[in-house]
């Protein structure tokens, strides 16, 4: 009876204790970035809503998307890559969605930066006002007064770009070479009559004299204006 309720008889066999599972070693975590997201998903996305033809309800929801995660990374105080703006942009133009582009860029759901003011002025052609949207972005800036300038001249508004140049408190540093060129190939002769007058009061103020130094280059701008005028003086107000 004993035997049969008892402690059972060793079978000889030793019993190894269990050997502790290897500790799991944590995974890299995954970063995907906002180039990620461009390269492999958003531009894609973008691509083949165009080829499609999808250019009502697909191209609004490419602009959804890239919008909401635009509005994600602000909500996490991360900047956002000009790449991203430049392709809702693009998007918005590609579906002739002019009216949304105005929107976002009055109330500033894109974030200004000096690419996508580039990327504004080339879609002039396509969208005219967004030259204008473009130097506002510009003068938002603070930091892209030379930018400014240029393109108030390449559209030959060189009569605001001085105007500019006061506002900002430049007129002593501007390149009066530079504005005179823009004025002669204005071909206005009002013009160049008031930009040239404009640089004389300049150098009588900053030098005590109207003429303009050799460093400045502008001989040929001094012959221009004296064959045109005969160097007869008219008072001409900017």
């Amino acid at each position: 009876m004993q035997s049969q309720m008892g402690t059972p008889a060793s079978s000889g066999l030793s019993v190894s204790p269990a050997r502790p599972a290897a500790p799991v070693q944590p995974k890299a975590p995954v970063v995907i970035d906002q180039s990620d997201m461009y390269t492999n998903v958003f531009s894609r996305f973008a691509d083949r809503h165009t080829k499609d033809g999808d250019l009502v309800d697909g191209g609004k929801f490419v602009v959804w998307v890239l919008l909401e995660y635009v509005r994600s990374l602000t909500d996490f105080h991360i900047p956002v890559q000009h790449y991203l703006h430049e392709l809702v942009i693009n998007s918005l133009v590609q579906h002739k969605a002019y009216y949304q582009l105005h929107q976002l860029l009055q109330y500033h759901v894109v974030s200004d930066s000096k690419p996508l003011a580039c990327l504004l002025l080339s879609l002039e052609n396509l969208y005219p006002p967004a030259h204008q949207l473009a130097l506002d972005m510009l003068k938002r800036l603070s930091t892209a007064n030379e930018e400014i300038i240029e393109v108030l001249l390449s559209k030959q508004q060189i009569l605001p770009a001085l105007r500019f140049v006061r506002s900002i408190g430049s007129v002593d540093q501007v390149s009066a070479r530079k504005f005179l060129e823009a004025a002669k190939s204005a071909g206005d002769p009002t013009i160049f009559y008031t930009v040239f007058k404009f640089f004389e009061q300049r150098n009588q103020r900053l030098k005590g004299s109207s003429t303009f130094s050799k460093g400045e280059h502008c001989d040929t701008y001094v012959k221009y204006y004296q064959t045109l005028f005969n160097n007869n003086d008219n008072n001409t107000a900017l």
